[in-house]
């Protein structure tokens, strides 16, 4: 919740800063002497036809990730949850057996008898349960947490970077002279940006698409543990 809070910070800052430098670069281009005009020109050209498209880009790419926005810690918890399902089947599949029975201390007669034959299929049921829905679900929501949590800090680290490119920009557009290192600058922090934020983009979109494969097979499993395959005993 914190990394969210910091990146729509960090966006903010962003914009402001590249606000301030665009306020420095006209200030300065307004002071250009009129013989030095002609360069002046050159760098409006340069300006807006590298610095401002690739400015585009990079908030085309934010706009990506924005869409991409969870709650990690959330399916965390549901990851939790599932253990905490998975651990009770696991006992109960091991106490599906004849052998692990009181039955035959207990409970004696033909009932008895009928009952004891149905352990192994409960036992079947119980271990389709653990193996094909609790060992498969609490991994895969564990995978997309994970994706987010490494989305969320590259998504920070290339923000972070934009800002401090844009300052260092801002710093060499105070004078005439450091205008034409403005554009690389800015370009190179956009750049990297741009590249961090797609890495994340396509790892998350990678782990996310594995986990829905994975709930995909497992909402067609009924092979283990559908209505079909619980003994008639215990419905």
């Amino acid at each position: 919740m914190d990394q969210v809070q910091r990146i729509h910070e960090l966006l903010d800052e962003v914009q402001q800063k590249f606000d301030a430098l665009v306020g420095t670069v006209n200030n300065v281009l307004s002071h250009v002497p009129f013989l030095l005009r002609w360069a002046a020109d050159k760098f409006l050209d340069w300006w807006n036809g590298s610095v401002v498209p690739r400015w585009h880009d990079f908030w085309a790419e934010v706009g990506q990730f924005l869409s991409y926005l969870g709650a990690p810690w959330v399916l965390e918890s549901r990851q939790d949850a599932w253990a905490d399902v998975g651990a009770p089947v696991a006992v109960r599949a091991t106490e599906s057996d004849r052998s692990a029975s009181d039955v035959d201390f207990e409970w004696t007669g033909q009932a008895a008898d009928r009952y004891s034959l149905s352990l192994g299929a409960q036992r079947s049921a119980l271990a389709g349960v653990l193996d094909n829905l609790t060992s498969r679900i609490g991994p895969a929501l564990g995978s997309v947490a994970s994706a987010l949590y490494i989305f969320y800090a590259a998504v920070v680290a290339a923000v972070i970077a934009v800002v401090a490119g844009i300052v260092a920009a801002t710093g060499e557009a105070v004078t005439v002279l450091g205008l034409p290192l403005v554009p690389p600058t800015v370009l190179t922090a956009l750049g990297v940006a741009i590249v961090a934020i797609g890495a994340a983009v396509t790892n998350l979109r990678g782990q996310a698409s594995g986990a829905a494969s994975t709930f995909a097979d497992i909402a067609n499993e009924t092979s283990s543990f559908g209505p079909g395959d619980w003994p008639a005993a215990v419905i």
